[in-house]
């Protein structure tokens, strides 16, 4: 939740860059699969309001001193439009992890990097070399497995995931533009600030009335999204995003260990192969951003 600095990181402290963008990982896994667990009993929206809500709360508390200066972003439409698209990326995660694993939602969201990339090309007008397009080709190929389209019964669950990181991964781009003209802290919280608005004005139609786990939980998930925005923001500080972004598919590891030790959840093989082929290019394709840069 604190300003992203612009600084020479000192290279013998990358191994802490890596070690909060595992914990952010962890953190994340956390925020889903509490958000399944209370999606078992309360409506999706009202799990999302949580989120969004709890979320406002501890930035307000926690950058107290610095609202003012984040009331009035300098672009409030492009921050604003990264902000819908969030709250939707919100609601449809969510969504799906009611539905599918935890493990097969985070094994889907290995393709955002590709996606990404995917999109950088006709929106911000980057350059994507043959090899970055081969590695995004083979990736889909990976979530096609995940997805399992010839299956008997379409996978519901992963179809929502999917077009779920097709969001997320606008979301990046979008913030990459925003990026130019307001601070991380300001984008955050004025993404935090419209989820929490719209919820609140639609989840008294579906409201269930939390117990006090209820309550202790949409609580934790507020705050614990919150930490790992900000664990996030922390790892970048240390190193360069070619060292440290890699270690974000940590998260798979986290959601097969939580999934199987709370959900009794392990994903199947065809999901295991596609989450490997899909770690594989996104692997790579850090691995061409690293050593080739915009030529690959």
């Amino acid at each position: 939740m604190s300003e992203m600095v612009s600084h020479a990181p000192a290279q013998g402290n990358v191994k802490f860059g890596i070690l909060w963008m595992v914990a952010a990982m962890f953190m994340f896994v956390i925020v889903d699969s509490v958000g399944k667990y209370l999606s078992l009993s309360y409506p999706v929206l009202q799990v999302v309001w949580g989120r969004m809500f709890f979320h406002l709360l501890f930035m307000l508390i926690f950058l107290a001193p610095r609202v003012k200066t984040m009331i009035t972003p300098n672009n409030g439409s492009v921050v604003y439009l990264r902000a819908i698209l969030v709250l939707v990326m919100t609601i449809g995660s969510v969504a799906a992890a009611q539905l599918i694993p935890v493990a097969t939602l985070h094994a889907i969201a290995l393709l955002s990097p590709m996606m990404v990339t995917a999109m950088s090309v006709p929106i911000l007008g980057e350059k994507v070399g043959l090899r970055r397009w081969a590695s995004i080709l083979v990736a889909f190929i990976g979530a096609l497995l995940i997805v399992k389209p010839g299956a008997g019964v379409l996978d519901l669950g992963a179809l929502i995931a999917v077009a779920t990181i097709v969001v997320y991964s606008a979301g990046h781009i979008v913030a990459r533009y925003a990026s130019k003209f307001d601070s991380p802290s300001t984008v955050l919280f004025h993404t935090a600030l419209l989820g929490a608005v719209v919820t609140s004005l639609f989840t008294p139609i579906f409201w269930q009335a939390p117990d006090l786990e209820g309550w202790a939980l949409l609580t934790l998930i507020g705050a614990v999204s919150g930490f790992g925005h900000y664990a996030i923001v922390k790892a970048f500080s240390f190193g360069e995003a070619s060292t440290i972004a890699p270690f974000s598919y940590s998260s798979l590891i986290w959601a097969m260990l939580i999934g199987l030790m709370f959900f009794g959840e392990f994903p199947d093989g065809l999901t295991l192969v596609g989450a490997a082929i899909i770690f594989g290019s996104a692997i790579y394709m850090w691995h061409l951003e690293k050593v080739l840069g915009g030529a690959a």
